[in-house]
Parts: structure tokens; sequence; C-alpha cells
């Protein structure tokens, strides 16, 4: 009886470290999905069905389409209006959706609705994909974000639908449908052809103004929408909420000073027009390429100046808890916030009243830091896979694009090999997913007690 016992113990142990071995983390989860739904999206855009020629998009694009529209980029090697079929078009207006708000947040709404309550280690990934320091409130909060995106998008859906009607008639209604979820979920799609995005519609202004509306809305996350909506008073604010929006206010007006500053004399882009119609377009580009994609102007006739805010403004990108991408604004701030206090010789950093805490601090450094070495490695392997056909800051530029979820191109994606293709698809899901999420998928962190003596090193 005892050797059976120890056996059994045996036996029973293995399958502990089996199981241990095995057991996906939840940042493991949340990239999985991501990768089901590209999968899946890839499948699709392969039917014959999908596309005008009859022929299905070749398995390389089709991947690269899906996680695309999946991790809301925008980036394409296909033209929408003219390559895809109605199918194909709504497969990308799902996989937009889906990609918007995430698929485990669509999936949890599904199935909570359905009776289903929620183990431990489903919480915890619930948590880790919405980004959350604690799992109270997780499923309210997904109703409220999936209830702010049905009203918000179904409103401006109608607006764009009415405005499209006098040129395209009926089809005005999946017009105003996609680029009311496109623009929301900072995708950049459009369905207007030649890849010339909204550039040939500069001096529609009504058109601007919705695109920009959703764009920034989509950007600004859901909880800040929620305090905006219900508490409608700046010391009610939480204290991300204050941040997210000076934040975004300071990079919109400073993007739109540096395009209109430097291309109202540019022949190619904005000196045509009217002032009115430079500061509108200079807006409009500012809000975009924070993570949207979507652009008035011919990209490829800009000055480098301008490309280079662009860079930055992509790197930073949207608002945590929003569908768009980059290293987030709150980032770009404590960051900022960080430096201010080295420099006035202060150990805290307190912004309206209330104090960062050191880990926030450190793990915003952390990003800043695995977002900038990805970018700058990924660049270097794609000049590399290029030949260096390309200039380097017009690589750099469709890296961080990417890695951003923006979506602006400057006439290039088209011209990539597969391997380059690949290291771009790949970049977008880092991008959508989170380089901290990412990382932490590959790391095997283990908490220790052991503290060890401090010791003084130079820096700087």
């Amino acid at each position: 009886m005892k050797i059976l016992h120890k056996v059994n113990e045996t036996i029973e142990g293995s399958n502990q470290k089996f199981i241990k071995a095995f057991r996906i983390k939840p940042t493991q989860v949340i990239i999985l999905s991501f990768v089901v739904m590209i999968t899946f999206g890839t499948l699709l855009l392969m039917l014959p069905i999908s596309t005008t020629n009859g022929q299905g998009l070749h398995p390389i694009d089709a991947l690269f389409v899906s996680t695309s529209a999946s991790c809301v980029v925008g980036l394409t090697v296909v033209d929408l209006h003219n390559d895809l079929t109605v199918f194909g078009q709504i497969v990308m207006l799902v996989l937009i959706q889906i990609g918007g708000l995430g698929i485990m947040t669509l999936a949890t709404l599904v199935v909570y609705t359905m009776g289903h309550r929620f183990r431990l280690q489903e919480s915890i990934v619930l948590q880790e994909s919405l980004n959350q320091g604690s799992q109270a409130g997780l499923v309210t909060l997904i109703s409220r974000m999936i209830k702010y995106t049905l009203v918000i998008e179904g409103f401006f859906a109608v607006l764009l639908t009415v405005h499209f009607i006098p040129e395209f008639g009926w089809k005005s209604i999946g017009y105003g449908i996609f680029h009311s979820v496109s623009a929301f979920c900072n995708a950049g799609f459009d369905l207007f052809g030649n890849y010339d995005s909204v550039a040939k519609r500069n001096d529609d202004w009504f058109l601007m103004f919705c695109l920009g509306s959703l764009i920034v809305l989509g950007g600004i996350g859901f909880t800040v929408i929620y305090d905006v909506i219900h508490r409608r008073s700046w010391k009610k604010f939480s204290l991300h909420t204050k941040i997210v929006l000076v934040t975004n206010v300071f990079l919109i007006v400073v993007g739109t000073g540096i395009i209109f500053a430097v291309e109202q004399i540019n022949p190619y882009t904005l000196a045509g027009m009217t002032l009115p119609d430079q500061i509108v377009n200079a807006l409009f580009n500012s809000v975009s390429c924070r993570t949207a994609g979507m652009n008035s102007i011919a990209l490829n006739d800009c000055e480098q100046i301008t490309l280079l805010a662009m860079i930055l403004l992509m790197f930073i990108g949207a608002s945590p808890l929003s569908t768009g991408g980059g290293i987030k604004s709150t980032t770009f701030f404590v960051i900022v916030a960080s430096m201010w206090t080295v420099f006035r010789g202060k150990d805290d950093i307190v912004i309206f009243g209330r104090r960062i805490a050191d880990k926030v601090r450190d793990q915003a450094f952390a990003i800043f830091t695995m977002g900038t070495i990805w970018v700058v490695t990924a660049a270097m392997i794609l000049s590399a896979l290029d030949g260096e056909v390309h200039d380097l800051g017009a690589v750099l530029f469709e890296t961080v694009s990417a890695f951003g979820t923006v979506g602006m191109g400057i006439g290039i994606t088209l011209d990539w090999d597969m391997w380059a293709k690949l290291l771009l698809t790949l970049t977008m899901l880092v991008g959508r997913v989170g380089i901290m999420t990412f990382m932490l998928s590959l790391v095997t962190q283990h908490d220790t007690r052991i503290k060890y003596p401090p010791e003084d090193i130079m820096v700087g």
C-alpha cells in the first residue's frame, strides 16, 4: 500500500509539473485571441468571394491585411474599394470592429450575458486585456464600452450616410457605417479607392469634422468618456482623465502648429489652399496621425520636418483603454513629468495635487524603452531586407506607423517582399496588444523577498 501511495504521489506530482509547464499566462491568452482572429480573417480573405478578381488574396497579403484590420492599423497592400467585394469589405469591417474593442471584451460580454460567472484566472485575463489595476467592475466596464461604441458609431454613421447620399446613393449606408467604425476604432481604412484616403476630399469640412471627432473619441479611452459624461466637472475628474485630456490637447495643438507652419508654403500639400482650409487640414492630420491613419494631404509630398513630427506623434499614439495604439499619451506624460521632477530636484512626481506611484513611473520608462528598441530594430531589419532601396526615413515612418497602429503610409507599403510584410505583421500585433503585454508573455516573472545592498553608480 505504501508503494502504491508513493507511486500515486509521484504521478500526481508529475501531472502538476506538466500542467504548470504548459499553463498559459493571461498575457499569452490575449495574444492568442488576436492570433486566432487574424487567422480566421486571413482564411476568409483568401476565399474567391472576397476579391473582385475571383481568386482571393495571396496568403501573405491576406495575413498582412487581416492583421492590419484586426490590430486597427490601416496599412494595406490591397485597395479595399477596387480589389475587395462587398463580402471582403464586410470581413474587414468585422475585423476592425472586433479588433478595436478587443476580442476578449466582446467574448466576455457574450458569455456573461449567457449566465456564465468568471473564475479567478478568467478575471485575471480580462484585467490584463483591459489594462486595469484591479478586477473590480470589469463586466460593468465592458458593458459601458460596448454601449458607448454603439451610440457613438451609430450617431456618426447616420450623419455620414446622409452626407454621402448625393454621391453614392443607397450605397451611402455602407459607406457611412464603414467609415464611422473605421474612424472610431482608429483603423484608418477607407472605401474611397486608389489609396488616396481623404486626400481628394480635403475641402470637405463636414467629412473631416465627423472623422476627426470619431478619431478623438476613440483615442481618448472609454474611462475618460465616462468621466466627461457623468462627472462633468474638472474637479471631479480622475487624475487619469485630467492627464489624458491635457496631453491630447497639447499634442493636437503642437502637431497642428508644426504641420501648418511647415506645409503652408509647400505647393504640393497646403500652399494651394485657402487659410481656413490650411488650418482645418493641419488640424485633421494632427489628430489622425496619432493613431488613426487617415490623411488629407499627400504624405509622400510632405517636408521632412513634418514627417519627423508625425513619427513622434505616431509613436506616442492614443490613450489607455482606447481603440488606438502607441506607447500611449499617459506614458509620454509620466516620462516628461518625471524628467521635470528630476530637473527640479524633487523626489516625487506630483500632478494636480496627486503623487504618481514609482511603479507607474518605472513602467512608463520600460514601455518607452522597449518600444524604442523594437521600432529601431525593426526599421534596421526592414532596411536590410529592402536593400536600402527606400530612404531610411521612409522605412522608419512605415515601421512606427505599424507599431503605433496608425496605418499612414508614404507609398512604399506595396513594395515590401514576403519577409518584410511578415515583420510588419508582427510589429502591428505587438503594437496592438502593447509592448509590455507582449514582453510579459515571453518572460517568466519571479517574486523574491531578498533585498540586496544598494550601491551608487555614475550615470549621465
